[in-house]
């Protein structure tokens, strides 16, 4: 599994997530994934979908950090 690959802003535009895209596509493929699913920011869901990729779903991304008991004024 791959997680939060980006590429320096000084470098992109140059194809560099094409070609590491299309190697993740291919190790993915040789170790018997039949499918693949991303998660990804607009920039990379542009990046994907010139690459082939459907969009199925957005996504939400949710985070509840409940105050501790003894500082809620109890």
């Amino acid at each position: 599994m791959a997680d939060q690959i980006e590429t320096a802003p000084a470098h992109r535009r140059r194809g560099l997530g094409s070609v590491v895209m299309r190697a993740l596509e291919d190790a993915g493929h040789r170790h018997g994934a039949a499918t693949g699913l991303l998660v990804a920011t607009p920039e990379g869901k542009a990046l994907y979908s010139t690459l082939g990729w459907t969009l199925r779903a957005t996504m939400a991304s949710l985070y509840y950090d409940p105050e501790p008991a003894e500082s809620a004024g109890a």
